[in-house]
């Protein structure tokens, strides 16, 4: 039997419906303006604190002020204090510096040294198309001089500065038993953030950071390891302290199925990441990590781990997942950089104090860690453990290093190491 509503129950009806609404929105709209009073409340107190020792530093002070010298503490003591262990304040200058090098761009001599255990400084990367690069100085030279002063008189700090942050240096080299001079200014060139070569049947790519010109150059290199007959690849990640978002995303999108990957996730909402690529890996392949593999790269691998597009190799990595975002201030061009949000996988696994674990542990011996860029398939204990899981065969527990050719030093090169690395499997 249907039963019919009367006019004046559905007026009822309609009002007690609108009245929930009310209620409902007045109790968000309540506590919003709660919570945006007690945040007010909070800022003027902070504001007044900050008034009071403005008031009595300018009514007592002996000295002069810098204003922009103490806009730029109060700024940095602001970051501080916040207690994000990533975030940072940038000056003008070095934001410039910082959005040019997450595009792939940077101004400087374009050389990288290591210090040996016998105290020698040793150049350990030559960027190409840098002054250095166009200069002639070459990966394993061994730096003597810089700007006239014995390489063994200088703090290694000081030699880092002056080689970081002087626009021109003087330096004398050894190659082999040659010694070579160099002078050379800072000029801008693209950073090549992949490298790459055939190990064997297997392409071997090497991200040393995720930049916006990274999937480019990711996508030229598997291209052409493609094309030399790769069987399988190898991605090393290891010192990848990560980078742009974006940039591992379209590297991503190049090696998975389209779908959500993983999310990054804030106090307030949650979003997808998502690979659009048509293209995806098929063949077996092996990523290295290693404790210094950060953020973006730590991304990268758990995607390809989760995807079961890859097994990781090393050690467990840094555990870096929180997004860190730029914030320009008006008055002076300078930024702040804080993190907005965290990284989850598409499983829900965080990144943030847990990393990713390694299928294989292989880990890296102490006395080889700065002899990194120098080591090669042969005496490179992790890479060696990558090969070997690839081809199914045993891994070997103790790998003996052929010379380790870090660089000439008066005719002679770095010892033999043999090393005993630690290698099980998960």
């Amino acid at each position: 039997m249907n039963k019919k509503i009367t006019l004046g129950a559905t007026i009822a009806l309609i009002i007690i419906s609108v009245a929930l609404t009310v209620s409902v929105t007045m109790v968000v709209a309540m506590r919003y303006f709660n919570y945006t009073m007690d945040k007010v409340s909070q800022r003027q107190a902070m504001f007044d604190y900050i008034a009071d020792v403005d008031k009595e530093v300018r009514r007592n002070y002996l000295g002069e002020i810098d204003e922009g010298a103490l806009r730029a503490s109060l700024a940095k003591g602001y970051i501080v204090g916040i207690d994000d262990p990533y975030a940072s304040y940038l000056s003008a200058e070095d934001y410039k510096k910082e959005t040019d090098r997450l595009l792939g761009k940077w101004t400087g001599l374009g050389l990288e040294t290591v210090r040996l255990e016998n105290n020698s400084v040793i150049i350990s990367a030559v960027h190409k198309n840098s002054a250095a690069d166009r200069a002639g100085i070459q990966k394993g030279d061994v730096i003597t001089l810089l700007d006239g002063n014995d390489i063994n008189t200088l703090e290694y700090s000081q030699v880092n500065y002056k080689l970081n942050f002087t626009q021109k240096v003087k330096l004398s080299v050894t190659r082999g038993k040659t010694s070579i001079a160099f002078e050379i200014s800072e000029s801008p060139y693209t950073i090549t953030s992949v490298e790459s070569r055939m190990i064997g049947s297997t392409g071997y790519i090497r991200i040393n950071s995720f930049y916006g010109n990274t999937p480019q150059q990711f996508r030229d290199a598997y291209k052409s390891l493609k094309e030399k007959g790769a069987e399988n690849y190898i991605f090393d990640l290891r010192n990848n302290k990560g980078g742009d978002l974006k940039a591992v995303g379209e590297v991503i999108s190049y090696l998975i199925p389209r779908g959500t990957y993983a999310r990054r996730v804030t106090t307030e909402t949650s979003q997808d990441l998502v690979s659009t690529g048509a293209y995806e890996i098929t063949k077996p392949s092996v990523t290295v990590v290693n404790d210094r593999t950060e953020g973006e790269a730590e991304l990268f691998a758990g995607v390809l781990k989760e995807s079961k597009k890859t097994s990781i190799v090393g050690v467990n990595t840094a555990g870096r997942g929180f997004v860190q975002e730029y914030y320009t201030l008006n008055a002076d061009g300078a930024a702040i950089k804080i993190s907005v949000a965290y990284l989850s996988l598409a499983s829900g696994a965080t990144l943030e104090g847990k990393g990713i674990a390694p299928d294989v542990i292989s880990e890296m011996p102490s006395e080889l860690k700065n002899k990194f860029s120098f080591l090669t398939e042969e005496n490179d204990p992790q890479l060696i453990a990558a090969v070997a899981t690839l081809r199914g065969g045993t891994i070997p527990t103790n790998t003996s290093a052929a010379t380790t050719q870090t660089a000439a030093t008066s005719g002679t090169t770095s010892p033999t190491a043999t090393t005993d690395s630690t290698v099980t499997t998960k």
